[in-house]
């Protein structure tokens, strides 16, 4: 029997290439491409999801509110741990555009995409919607009289976790470890926020510092000697569900 060599193929990317960290293919280096990549690398690194339980480009038959049935595609599809890549084990969906694309387009907006693909299908409760620069994480329920809603939200659980697990890690001071280029990209929407919503062209950058200054001082404040014996509570900071306090301009 003749011996089987096993060859290591070098595959080489281009300048304008990337290699996808889950398929391994070789992806064109565009936008949304890259805010792909990033997204896959902070739901397995920040939100503990395995790559085994991921998928791109899951094609989801959903039920319309005329009782058609459509395909959606969702960009990056997240599953039960170990089970099938199916819809019955859907868990997460999220869906990626390019960085053009508003939130509010009427064709590939969030409610044109994620909210639809949501509202129509049966277990899967929580998705994001993103540009690169906007995060969109949508939560659905369903009432007593069986009527599907979706909800805004700041963020979405991890792997294990639930809705009530993410308002207890706020209020204990439990931040996720960023990955990769997420935590520029935080810092990248707040001053484009500030920017732009609160027509503080000339003093964004220095309104972000004050806003990152407050946050530091209001969470070391934990570590201080309470007076009185009385623990401190933290005054500035945001639940999954919205703000739960705001500081005073400094």
């Amino acid at each position: 029997m003749a011996d089987t060599e096993e060859t290591n193929e070098e595959v080489v990317v281009e300048d304008n290439q990337v290699i996808c960290a889950l398929t391994d293919q070789v992806k064109p280096a565009k936008s949304k491409e890259l805010t792909l990549q990033s997204l896959i690398a902070m739901l397995n690194e920040e939100y503990g999801f395995e790559m085994s339980d991921m998928e791109r480009d899951f094609s989801l038959a959903y039920v319309n509110s005329e009782g058609k049935t459509k395909r959606i595609k969702i960009d990056l599809a997240v599953f039960e741990a170990g089970k099938p890549h199916d819809t019955d084990c859907l868990i997460r969906m999220c869906i990626v555009q390019d960085e053009k694309t508003k939130a509010k387009d009427s064709k590939k907006g969030v409610e044109a995409t994620l909210q639809v693909a949501l509202e129509g299908t049966d277990n899967c409760e929580f998705g994001v919607w993103t540009n690169g620069d906007e995060f969109h994480f949508l939560q659905k329920t369903i009432d007593q009289w069986n009527q599907v809603q979706c909800f805004d939200i700041s963020d979405f659980p991890g792997e294990g976790q639930t809705m009530e697990d993410l308002e207890k890690w706020a209020d204990k001071i439990k931040p996720r470890k960023p990955a990769n280029d997420s935590l520029i990209r935080t810092f990248k929407r707040c001053h484009d926020y500030i920017y732009g919503n609160e027509g503080m062209k000339k003093t964004a950058f220095w309104e972000l510092l004050n806003l990152i200054f407050c946050k530091i001082f209001d969470e070391k404040r934990r570590f201080q000697p309470a007076p009185n014996g009385e623990s401190y509570r933290r005054k500035f900071w945001v639940g999954v569900n919205g703000p739960q306090n705001l500081p005073t301009r400094v």
